[in-house]
């Protein structure tokens, strides 16, 4: 079983800010296609709005600002 869906970028970049959501990383995720930024964030500051390449940047930061302390340790 793999954790992102396999060739589809926007759906990798979606399903990676809910697994942030769900981790409480972010306070929710909202993807709407049509937009020209379709991904909303919201976090404690507000909302904010990306494309898909920030969108992904922001996924990958937030994940090692989260988690990589942890990583850390573990080692």
């Amino acid at each position: 079983m793999a954790l992102l869906s396999e060739g589809d970028r926007p759906r990798q970049v979606g399903e990676a800010l809910k697994l942030l959501h769900a981790q409480g990383v972010i306070d929710g995720v909202e993807v709407d296609r049509g937009a020209p930024r379709p991904y909303a964030v919201k976090l404690v500051s507000g909302i904010v709005r990306m494309n898909e390449d920030e969108a992904a940047m922001f996924a990958l930061g937030a994940a090692v600002g989260a988690f990589g302390g942890a990583a850390r340790k573990a080692l």
